[in-house]
């Protein structure tokens, strides 16, 4: 139940940590796009160069508008009859006027007029409220026409103007000029004296409205039939054209083509952060997924899986403060700089902190981020191949300078890699150069990053990497060199077991640099008492014969509490501390004990073991059978193979019976690969040597020199 709520606890902390991951990576991915995303419109002036992102077919609408406008050459609108204008504002202006004149000529005159002044009355009331404008002696005219000259007048006035605009199919708004010359010829051809003056500056003086309209619906459909017809021009944008310079006025043309390649869309920060946020949703459930399949020990370390998302956030920061960065004034040149993307130094990372396989799984990862910054394929292609070769030339880094040689491979492979898309792409010799440059530098700066990082990361997170435990296996190391100087027996015995353990842990698929580092230093408490452990009594004698069993068990069990402080002190990893601990258990320490028995038959057995953890780790329980047998097996003289073999198999079953596996995941088919590995190894290493017959001549001489 204990374990069930530490389970939870630790789950709820990862929760946690990959919530501040998801929520720190789109903050800074939703940074980076909209700061470098320019809002552009028609008639801005572009601030950068913008370059086509990828092959593009678009449509030239000038050629096409062209063709269109070719099409429509004689296409003519379509119109229809409409009275409407006409009727309410030309037919109503010429019958006002008459109905003006029929009033006042025809009506009442006031009592008060007397006949003598009738006519001048009425030529006053027709100059006042008609529009028309006639001289007094037309006006007067008109008073003197009978009701059917005056019937006659306005049934000709309307025919005149009916025959004309409406009768003859119609006026357009442009023929209205013509229409009213037409009337007026027709005036001036039928009608004299008083009639024609009257016609003429009545239909010189009312408005004309069309009575032909265009039929927008009708005409439109024509056009879209005809315009069907025109097939739309199309050009090829080539990768890398340059679609508008800085400084330039930006068209519609080059609009529409920076629309299709998302440049023109309005910044919308919730659309980018929104589309930011599924992506790296399905990134980070896929890896997730991923450890827990493959990588369960490291997804329930917090500190691991922290770790982790440090290096992811590290890598795509670097890569948009290199894309920020503007190499040259060329467009082509500073595009070059994606290949500088150090997604091989996160491989390095991943590789030298996990494992390989991780760090090719996480390869894919940071090719995918750097397919998202740069939206280009070239780059997410070389992040692809520099970042398995950083992987691969991990897998056996037995030195710090393994990683150069890395470096120099990557930039070799980069070299080519970059070169190859050039050529295949047909770019130019100059760009091309620049490339490689960035190809190259990218290895250096890679490795350079992954160098100062790693001291960082290891002291941050108190991690050991495969380069720290390199440097401890180095024989000048402190420890080391004074475990071979004062301990010279347990320093053999201690490369022995290390070589031992090595084998077996790389044939169970355990980590064999930790086992081999363990090894090393498993014993570096015996410095303190060299000479009461047997592998130093080099003149014979053995100081346990003068004391005690119990005072001898206490010696020897002391030699791990020793070597654990010894090296707290000397701050080794705690993964090796833990190891100095774990290489005994609490196994018993047998040959004191059964020389206590034999004068106490009721000594307890528990004064006789080891007081410290059993093994946690495969690599722990790895060490204490390696130790275990070398010690054992180095006695064993004259034996043969089998019964070497036979005699290992005996110890570790030993070791499983005592439950000293009980608390690591070692499986029997690791026991039966171990035991196999040691049996291999130890007779290699303790194999009869023949003897030639050289060497007997020389022997021979040698004792007859001796014997004068």
């Amino acid at each position: 139940m204990d374990r069930q709520i530490w389970r939870k606890k630790e789950n709820k902390k990862l929760f946690l940590w990959c919530a501040l991951f998801f929520a720190a990576l789109l903050g800074v991915l939703t940074i980076y796009f909209v700061s470098t995303r320019e809002e552009l419109s028609v008639g801005q002036v572009s601030g950068s160069d913008v370059q086509a992102n990828r092959y593009m077919t678009v449509e030239d609408k000038t050629a096409t508008k062209a063709k269109e406008d070719l099409a429509l050459e004689n296409f003519e609108d379509i119109y229809t009859l409409n009275l409407d204008d006409y009727n309410n504002m030309t037919l109503a202006s010429v019958s006002n006027f008459f109905n003006v004149v029929e009033d006042i000529v025809f009506g009442e005159v006031p009592a008060d007029i007397d006949g003598e002044h009738i006519d001048s009355y009425k030529v006053s009331e027709l100059k006042s409220k008609s529009s028309i404008e006639l001289s007094d002696a037309d006006w007067y005219d008109l008073t003197t026409y009978s009701r059917e000259d005056f019937n006659n007048l306005n049934h000709d006035a309307l025919a005149i103007l009916s025959q004309v605009m409406v009768n003859s199919g119609g006026v357009a708004e442009e023929n209205l000029a013509q229409a009213k010359n037409a009337i007026l010829a027709e005036i001036n051809n039928n009608y004299t004296a008083t009639k024609l003056d009257v016609l003429e500056e009545l239909f010189n003086d009312i408005p004309y409205y069309a009575t032909l309209k265009v039929d927008t619906e009708a005409t439109e459909t024509a056009k879209a039939k005809i315009l069907a017809t025109v097939t739309p021009v199309y050009r090829t944008i080539l990768k890398g054209e340059m679609i508008v310079s800085k400084g330039q006025v930006i068209t519609e043309e080059q609009y529409d083509i920076l629309y299709l390649m998302g440049y023109a869309d309005e910044v919308n920060i919730s659309k980018i952060a929104g589309s930011l946020a599924i992506i790296l949703l399905v990134l980070l459930g896929i890896t997730i997924i991923y450890m827990r399949t493959f990588c369960k020990d490291k997804y329930r370390d917090l500190g691991y899986m922290q770790i982790l998302m440090l290096t992811v956030l590290v890598l795509v920061i670097l890569d948009e403060l290199i894309l920020s960065v503007t190499v040259s004034p060329s467009a082509d040149i500073s595009a070059q700089i994606g290949f500088l993307l150090p997604s091989a130094m996160g491989t390095m990372l991943v590789a030298t902190l996990f494992n390989p396989n991780m760090a090719v799984f996480f390869n894919g990862i940071f090719a995918i981020f750097a397919g998202i910054l740069t939206g280009d394929v070239q780059f997410v292609l070389l992040s692809l191949i520099s970042g398995m070769v950083g992987a691969i030339g991990i897998i056996r880094l037995t030195e710090r300078s393994d990683l150069y040689k890395t470096a120099l491979y990557i930039a070799l492979i980069n070299v080519i890699a970059i070169g190859a898309w050039g050529i295949l792409n047909r770019t130019i010799w100059d760009v091309i150069w620049v490339g490689m440059l960035f190809g190259i530098l990218n290895g250096v700066f890679s490795a350079v990053l992954t160098l100062g990082l790693l001291p960082l990361i290891e002291s941050m997170f108190g991690v050991t990497t495969s380069i720290k435990l390199l440097e401890l296996s180095n024989p000048n190391q402190p420890l080391l060199k004074k475990l071979m100087l004062e301990a010279p027996g347990t320093y053999h015995h201690s490369v022995m077991v290390g070589n031992l353990g090595e084998a077996a842990a790389e044939a169970v698929g355990a980590d064999g640099l930790i086992v081999r580092v363990g090894a090393y230093y498993h014993d570096i408490g015996k410095i303190k008492r060299p000479y009461f452990f047997t592998e130093n009594q080099f003149n014979g004698e053995n100081p346990h014969d003068k004391i005690s069993p119990t005072l001898s068990a206490l010696i020897i069990t002391s030699h791990v509490k020793d070597g654990v402080e010894m090296a707290t002190e000397a701050k080794l990893p705690p993964m090796i501390i833990d190891m100095i601990a774990q290489h005994h258990g609490n196994s018993l320490i047998s040959y004191f004990y059964q020389k206590a028995k034999e004068t106490d038959e009721e000594v307890r057995e528990e004064d006789y073991r080891y007081e410290q953890p059993k093994p946690q780790t495969k690599e722990a329980a790895i060490l204490m059978m390696a130790d275990t047998v070398e010690a054992a097996v180095r006695s064993k003289t004259g034996a043969t193979p089998g019964q070497i073999e036979g005699f290992i198999r005996t110890l570790i079953k030993g070791k499983l019976n005592d439950g000293q596996f009980d608390e690591c995941d070692l499986t029997f088919k690791d026991l039966d690969k171990i035991a196999e590995t040691f049996g291999r190894v130890i007779n290699g290493m303790y194999h009869k040597r023949i003897e030639y017959p050289a060497e007997k001549t020389m022997l021979t001489a040698e004792n007859k020199a001796k014997t004068k």
